[in-house]
């Protein structure tokens, strides 16, 4: 009875048992992983290539126009015989202050589209991370009950044996296959979960699962997880940068729109030959000035609507740096509650159920105790168990929320940078 118990506890105990054949993943490697087959990582890719793109659009001129042409006109009563060839070519351009806004814009786009890229990656990340964790629970989960279906089937056959003897009471020996049912049941049901859980981690990430060892979530201590509410830092967060990029576009579209009855520019150079003529070949350049003469009819609504959309921005950015600060705080506050609770399990909770159970194993071997008193603290570790590795994994997905929203990457943020980088 003391070897059950001991196997009990060292299950419990939640400690790894790793074979020399089996491979130990940690949460980085699935992220890496993840990151070099995920689709999401080649869209992201496509994304910010294609915002490259459109910068080399916006910052090349219009195309030069180049024309030949040949006049010629026969001569008659009351004009001479006139023959012409003509060469030109044709430059348009915008004022040179907007083509600085242009720069400007296509430059911000490009930012944007890298911020909406790296987004895309981060969300990925998290969704890599929740997997894990939710495949490293179903682990332990199943290693508890599995020993636990186990302890519960010999104790019923055991006590099925003293029935027989006339040494227990038939009642006490229901009540143990009864235990043994359940136990078992809940086994199967988590076994038909894990199938699913182990599914979507190798989809997520692609990694054969067959024969892996997840090392634990937890990779850190209480003195260095928690930030204090006043040094919580948002300036990372790529869903601020991305909004604070947008009321820049937005100010500068603004500007364009208050500005652009500035005129453009024209710029043309020509060749002629007229054969007639004694000097027959001769060139010049023209340059002109296109002002738009209905500028107020249609420019007082682009800049209304420039306006309207400048002031919207702003307000977004500031509504998502509340809305962010807010659920930081309390994901912080989560966090800390959460570690608490790790540690009052681990220090006193956790070692006072296996101390009751004990007591209750011992006091039924010696007849001080009856077998539902055993049954009940038997649960009680059970419940605690299942419990303690839920807080676990509980603390590491709010762990990696925080990481989310403050635009941290467990792989840091220079290769999460170098991923985005490789497809361009």
């Amino acid at each position: 009875m003391s070897k059950w118990i001991s196997g009990i506890v060292l299950v419990f105990s939640c400690v790894l048992y790793q074979s020399g054949k089996a491979e130990t993943i940690t949460v980085m490697q699935a992220v890496k992983n993840a990151f070099s087959v995920h689709p999401t990582v080649t869209v992201a890719r496509a994304s910010y290539n294609q915002a490259l793109g459109q910068r080399l659009i916006e910052l090349s001129p219009d195309p030069a126009s180049m024309a030949l042409e040949y006049e010629g006109v026969p001569d008659g009563e009351a004009i001479d015989a006139h023959e012409a060839r003509t060469f030109s070519l044709s430059q348009e351009f915008a004022f040179p202050l907007k083509y600085v806004w242009r720069a400007s814009a296509a430059g911000i786009a490009v930012n944007e589209a890298r911020t909406d890229a790296l987004i895309q990656m981060l969300d990925l990340e998290l969704e890599v991370r929740n997997a894990y964790v939710q495949a490293w629970l179903i682990e332990q989960q199943l290693k508890i009950l599995v020993e636990n279906a186990k302890a519960a089937d010999k104790y019923a056959r055991q006590l099925k044996r003293l029935v027989e003897l006339g040494e227990s009471a038939p009642l006490e020996e229901r009540r143990a296959r009864v235990e043994a049912l359940q136990a078992s049941t809940n086994r199967d049901a988590v076994k038909q979960e894990r199938i699913a859980v182990w599914g979507k981690f190798q989809s997520l990430t692609g990694i054969d699962t067959a024969g892996i060892v997840l090392n634990s979530p937890l990779a850190f201590d209480s003195s260095n997880a928690f930030p204090l509410e006043g040094e919580l830092n948002l300036g990372e967060s790529y869903e601020l940068k991305s909004a604070l990029l947008q009321t820049t576009i937005a100010n500068i579209e603004t500007k364009a729109a208050v500005f652009s009855w500035l005129p453009d520019l024209e710029l043309s150079y020509f060749q002629q030959n007229v054969p007639f003529e004694t000097d027959p070949n001769f060139w010049g350049v023209e340059f002109g000035i296109s002002l738009p003469v209905w500028f107020w009819l249609s420019g007082r609504g682009e800049i209304q609507a420039s306006k309207a959309n400048q002031r919207a921005v702003r307000a977004n950015l500031e509504n998502l740096r509340l809305q962010q600060q807010t659920e930081a705080v309390a994901l912080i506050q989560s966090q800390q509650a959460l570690w608490d609770k790790l540690e009052l399990y681990n220090e006193q909770i956790h070692p006072l159920a296996e101390e009751a159970y004990e007591l209750a194993m011992k006091s039924y071997n010696t007849g001080e105790a009856s077998y539902l008193e055993v049954i009940d603290s038997q649960r009680t570790l059970l419940d605690i168990q299942l419990e303690h590795v839920e807080i676990k994994a509980a603390l590491a997905d709010v762990t990696s929320e925080i990481d989310r929203i403050t635009g941290r990457s467990i792989i840091g943020h220079d290769e999460l940078q170098n991923i985005l980088n490789k497809g361009h």
